[in-house]
């Protein structure tokens, strides 16, 4: 009985919680009120940092070569220690020939210090970020630019959306799908909690920024170049503030398998000791559902405390509904379309998360080809 009215408590104080969730996104998805603005006064320069990305970074220079003509931003590579040819794709692009395109050397020193290398190179008052492998709407340009400048001068940091999907696929995979349901679900936590001025999340793939206030986060974690420098210009006293214009977006592809899905949390989770108290307790309360539903099927399985197989049961359905009416319409906000399995298998998987994250941090995957110490881009990533 103890465990029945504890689960019960659990899944009513979660329902609380995704009930401010909902009104986070909403605040912050709540469409801006249309201001002209002169879109030939260039507000802002494109900063790309890149390593090893002579596949990929071609695409986004076409994207950006093909915005409005209207917007005339300037773009700046940073060429962080790259061996596969990345700067003489730059230097043969059409960008490159047309004088908007500039190249800067970062000899491998990391993505934070690639960005703060062409950040240096900006001369407009603001900079956006994005990573080289992102892929952009027609609009995106003209999106930022319509933002940037109606900005409030006390403004630091603009964040702008980020689909986690691979841009025009027609039929993604149910993997591929499951990582773009669960960013988007991530996202909408962010925007909502940027909407309310309290400690929030980002993405540096689509990131704007004064470059004046850019912290230096290089001593912190290996990765966080985008939540670290959202939290560290908050902390300052500075405004973060969310862009709810969907043509601001842009698509970039998650994992391509389960290593590289795992490589990428642990990555992102070795970050989470220096976030504030308000952004930890939201994957403190995470873990906590996912060791609830463990704690269910583990009485269920053993027949401890009375917990039914139907119990167990109820209470994943309760929690998966509770989930899906908080992350649908974010979900249809990104453009991310999803099926009812797609529902199903995530509900089935996200209490998996946590508990393969810890496996993997202590080593106990290795078989498996999966390390302790997550990589990205050749390198071991540590804290």
């Amino acid at each position: 009985m103890t465990t029945h009215l504890l689960s019960a408590l659990v899944l009513v104080v979660h329902a609380a919680v995704l009930v401010r969730w909902t009104r986070g996104w909403r605040l912050a998805a709540s469409p801006v009120p249309s201001t002209h603005h002169d879109l030939g006064a260039p507000s802002f320069t494109v900063v790309i940092p890149a390593r090893n990305e002579a596949h990929t970074l071609p695409a986004l220079l076409d994207d950006l070569s093909t915005q409005s003509p209207a917007v005339p931003f300037a773009v700046v590579m940073v060429d962080d220690g790259s061996n596969d040819g990345t700067a003489d794709a730059v230097h043969n692009h059409p960008l490159a020939r047309d004088a908007r395109l500039r190249v800067v050397a970062n000899d491998g020193a990391g993505k934070k210090s690639a960005l703060l290398t062409g950040l240096q190179q900006v001369g407009t008052p603001w900079a956006v970020t994005l990573d080289a492998d992102v892929r952009l709407d027609q609009g995106w340009a003209e999106s930022w630019q319509r933002a940037l400048s109606g900005t409030p001068q006390d403004v630091a940091c603009v964040a702008g959306p980020v689909v986690l999907l691979t841009r025009d696929e027609t039929s993604p995979s149910l993997f591929a799908r499951l990582q773009a349901l669960d960013f988007a679900a991530q996202m909408g936590w962010s925007a909502g909690q940027l909407a309310r001025n309290e400690a929030g999340s980002a993405s540096g793939a689509n990131l704007a920024v004064r470059p004046e206030t850019y912290p230096d986060t290089r001593g912190l974690s290996a990765s966080g170049d985008d939540t670290l420098v959202v939290q560290a210009l908050q902390s300052e006293g500075h405004t973060v503030q969310w862009l709810s214009d969907g043509g601001a977006r842009v698509w970039t592809p998650g994992a391509s398998n389960a290593r590289d899905w795992v490589s990428q949390r642990l990555r992102w989770a070795g970050k989470t000791k220096h976030y504030p108290w308000a952004a930890k307790r939201t994957a403190a309360w995470m873990g906590l559902m996912a060791a609830t539903q463990g704690v269910l099927v583990a009485e269920a399985a053993m027949a401890w405390g009375g917990v039914s197989w139907a119990w167990a049961a109820g209470w994943w359905g309760g929690v998966t509904t509770l989930n899906v009416m908080y992350a649908r319409p974010v979900a249809q906000w990104f453009g991310v379309k999803a099926r009812v399995v797609d529902w199903v298998v995530l509900g089935l998987t996200q209490p998996l998360q946590v508990p393969v994250l810890l496996l993997a941090k202590a080593g106990l995957l290795r078989p498996l080809g999966i390390a302790s110490q997550p990589t990205w881009k050749g390198r071991t990533c540590t804290p």
